[in-house]
């Protein structure tokens, strides 16, 4: 993805919480150090929106799979940070006592570097909905991208999920390979 090469850290760790974890971008800013639970791991339980802590929007907590790099390179991250206990945010604001704002990441530190490659149209909304429609791609199971993005089956097929052209011109040629094969095939007496 062009858009991750040309980010720095911080914003990259952004985007893998939501685009390969599918975290809202308001819990990934919401994250403390202490959320990092055992390899493989993270738990969601709150949100930072707007400038306010609040329950995640659901209003429960969960936790969410990580793999193993993103995760390592998560607690280097929080290694790097001058809170690194348990309570410290994982994306801290310059006065370390709350966490940045997403809005002005994606303002000032995401949108000025992805404008460098043609990718200024891409926010927080685009990442999540790739993180669904990836890992349909892959036939993951939809519960756990479900159970992952934390919300029901039914909004994770209605609202994130969209087939691409390819796929949706590959059901219609199979099912027309299918119906051919129907008329083709033995002729029925009256």
């Amino acid at each position: 993805m062009r858009a991750w090469t040309v980010l720095d850290e911080r914003e990259r760790l952004a985007f893998d919480l939501v685009t390969l974890c599918g975290l809202r971008e308001s819990e990934a800013y919401g994250l403390k150090n202490g959320d990092l639970l055992r390899q493989g791991a993270i738990r969601v339980e709150r949100s930072w929106f707007k400038g306010h802590i609040n329950p995640t929007k659901t209003e429960t907590i969960r936790e969410v799979g990580v793999g193993s790099e993103i995760f390592e390179r998560l607690a280097d991250w929080i290694a790097s940070l001058p809170e690194g206990n348990s309570e410290g945010w994982i994306f801290p604001s310059e006065r370390i006592v709350m966490p940045l704002l997403p809005d002005n990441v994606l303002r000032r530190c995401i949108h000025p570097r992805l404008e460098m490659v043609g990718l200024d149209w891409i926010n927080f909304a685009v990442l999540r909905r790739s993180h669904s429609t990836l890992h349909q791609e892959k036939g993951t199971d939809p519960k756990i991208i479900a159970d992952q993005q934390g919300h029901g089956l039914g909004v994770h097929l209605a609202t994130y999920i969209e087939s691409s052209v390819a796929r949706k011109r590959d059901a219609v040629t199979t099912l027309w390979s299918d119906f051919k094969a129907l008329r083709s095939g033995p002729s029925v007496p009256n």
